[in-house]
């Protein structure tokens, strides 16, 4: 692939994804798995706060959570498949040989979400699309 089709390639990617936030995931979710960023986004007039975790901490907490309120002894046809999905899931590299997201999720921890015109409200975790993502800080918003 010559070096233009590289160089737009790169560019049609960074019309959908910012690279400052990109970098940030790139960071949390390369390092340790307990690394997490403040962070602020904004989502088509949606603001989401919270701390900024890999999909390695998102896919722990879910596979804790599911499987935690599963009973494994009386519940073995719906306990199994959801154990068994968890696993590729877990079992997924993020990033590929070439040091490219293959999935371009974002997560956050202790999600604050601020909608108009109502109180904000939390959630242990939040997963959205990269692309989704209009603009972002680094800094978690204060309810009043």
């Amino acid at each position: 692939m010559s070096l233009d089709l590289d160089n737009e390639k790169i560019l049609e990617r960074y019309k959908k994804i910012i690279l400052g936030l990109e970098s940030l995931v790139r960071i949390v979710t390369t390092g340790k798995s307990d690394n997490k960023i403040p962070i602020t986004i904004n989502v088509h007039g949606t603001f989401i706060s919270g701390d900024l975790v890999s999909i390695e901490n998102f896919h722990n907490n879910m596979k804790t959570t599911m499987l935690g309120n599963l009973d494994q002894k009386n519940n073995p046809e719906v306990y199994e498949p959801i154990r068994d999905a968890l696993q590729i899931l877990e079992n997924i590299k993020i990033i590929d040989e070439n040091n490219n997201f293959i999935f371009d999720y974002i997560c956050i921890k202790e999600a604050s979400i601020f909608v108009t015109g109502s109180r904000p409200f939390v959630t242990p975790y939040w997963i959205g699309k990269l692309e989704s993502v209009d603009g972002f800080s680094i800094g978690k918003m204060v309810s009043e």
